[in-house]
């Protein structure tokens, strides 16, 4: 099997969509690792980059994909797709992949395309999604509740049967790496605080999170709201610079993946909250990255009632949150050590299948059936 992978980000932070993407190449470069001799001969995985990736960066070892820079991607991967004749062409970035099918028509039928967002109430972004998803042989969406909406919109126009629908709408979750140390515990002895890891925007409720600690400190003085983020959002730095200085609120900056993971599990609840005032109300923003962190570490997770949230955490979750003071609430409930352990073993059995090695099944899964075929899939 002969896969180019493309990515339209511009650098490499290690934060979001960069390390979703490089988790998800990282499980499959194992994957590849442990096929038989004579079918690991027979994969070839590119990546072709609009930034310089080198073997190590962000901790990412790679022994079988091989890193291309450019600032053409398009045309690269067509160049690259002259000489290697690949199967599939895996590309994550809605603008690239209309590009590539006005470009290239020919190369619809290797399309794989990674769907990160949507909006159903806008005409452009719905045009060129409609458009990828016409002529492509693929389209992964990052949530079950994304791609269920994008099947039922299609099934609402009455263009597609549904049979279709479900073999070509199909998801491919964020991933997370299973920790390098597995030593890593907390004792029922040791203090609770809870920890933020990720981008700061607007909607996600750091101001709750700071009232809700000053809230918590009343009772447990000792208690803290750990900070750590791979950046602002800008028009929010100011408002976020004065929050980051609240009592009880411990500003870590940017930490590694790895460090990230130990800070998790030594804090002990993670907190991830979500406000969507947008009209959309668009699924693909109706969870964060760091709920499935949390959950794959066995971490209980204070976070709000989204569609995306449900999905992943039970519509009878208990630890969902909407304010500062159900917070307050539900930290004293964790600090019984018995409800601790029930909510971590809770959230690590619903997390367990985003573990990398083991989300990358269902993908592999599907490229197999796909290559498989005698006849390629050819655009609608």
């Amino acid at each position: 099997m002969r896969i180019c992978f493309s990515c339209n980000l511009v650098e490499f932070k290690p934060k979001g969509n960069v390390l979703q993407f490089f988790i998800m190449l990282a499980a499959l470069d194992r994957k590849v690792a442990r096929l038989p001799a004579r079918d690991r001969n027979r994969c070839l995985l590119h990546c072709i980059l609009p930034f310089q990736f080198r073997n190590g960066m962000g901790g990412f070892t790679f022994q079988h994909v091989s890193f291309f820079q450019s600032d053409q991607l398009i045309a690269d991967i067509f160049a690259r797709d002259q000489k290697h004749n690949y199967d599939f062409l895996f590309i994550r970035g809605r603008n690239e992949s209309f590009h590539l099918l006005k470009n290239y028509p020919h190369l619809a039928s290797k399309l794989l395309y990674l769907a990160v967002q949507y909006n159903l109430d806008d005409k452009y972004i719905m045009g060129r999604l409609d458009h990828i998803f016409q002529h492509s042989r693929i389209v992964f969406f990052q949530t079950e509740p994304n791609a269920e909406r994008y099947r039922m919109y299609h099934l609402n126009k009455g263009k597609y049967a549904n049979q279709e629908l479900q073999r070509k709408i199909q998801v491919l979750p964020q991933f997370a790496e299973e920790s390098q140390d597995p030593g890593i515990t907390r004792q029922p002895e040791d203090p609770l605080d809870l920890i933020w890891a990720g981008v700061i925007r607007p909607r996600y409720g750091l101001a709750v999170a700071a009232k809700a600690i000053g809230l918590i400190r009343k009772s447990y003085p000792q208690a803290k709201l750990r900070v750590l983020y791979p950046s602002i959002v800008g028009a929010y730095k100011k408002r976020a610079r004065i929050l980051l200085r609240s009592p009880g609120v411990v500003d870590h900056g940017q930490k590694s993946m790895w460090t990230t993971k130990k800070m998790i599990v030594k804090s002990g609840i993670g907190i991830a909250l979500l406000y969507d005032n947008t009209e959309d109300q668009n699924p693909s923003h109706s969870y964060l990255s760091r709920i499935i962190e949390c959950m794959t570490l066995g971490v209980p997770v204070l976070t709000t009632k989204t569609i995306g949230n449900v999905a992943l955490l039970g519509e009878h979750y208990p630890l969902f949150v909407q304010d500062a003071y159900d917070i307050s609430f539900q930290y004293e409930k964790l600090c019984d050590p018995d409800y601790y352990k029930q909510m971590s073993q809770y959230v690590a059995s619903r997390g367990e299948r985003f573990l990398a090695d083991n989300a990358i099944q269902s993908f592999w899964g599907i490229l197999q059936k796909e290559h498989n075929q005698k006849k390629p899939v050819h655009p609608s």
